[in-house]
């Protein structure tokens, strides 16, 4: 299984998680990195448009692979992305999860493309920083 993992910055980009560089990545965690770069940058076009402002957001997309290790020949199976995203406000989370669905659903183009290698599958994290009894 091939993992990556990318955080939302201060800019609003897309970056690896723990001071990684893209040049640490082989070339099919490089195809795992443009899905989760992709989904995330359409997600915030969305949350835009819908009004709606992630605290944080992360994104983790894990491809699963045919060998025990990589090869020239080695071909993905399947796809995860989870979606991990912290909202100020409870009521904010519906509208969050509804523009992840649209992103991954429907508006992601390299997660479309993935589609055709092998299912991508989703997993949609909300957290709200707001206390629910207030």
């Amino acid at each position: 299984m091939q993992t990556i993992k990318l955080e939302m910055t201060a800019d609003r980009r897309f970056l690896p998680a723990g001071g990684r560089q893209l040049s640490d990545y082989n070339p099919k965690e490089l195809m795992l990195v443009a899905m989760g770069d992709c989904a995330g940058r359409t997600a915030l076009a969305i949350m835009r448009k819908m009004r709606l402002e992630p605290v944080a957001f992360e994104i983790e997309v894990e491809g699963t692979i045919d060998t025990d290790h990589v090869q020239a020949e080695t071909q993905f199976t399947a796809f995860v992305v989870t979606y991990n995203v912290t909202c100020s406000r409870i009521e904010d989370q519906d509208r969050m999860s509804r523009a992840l669905e649209l992103t991954h659903d429907k508006h992601c183009g390299v997660a479309a493309m993935m589609r055709r290698i092998a299912p991508v599958d989703r997993r949609i994290l909300i957290h709200s920083i707001e206390a629910e009894n207030q």
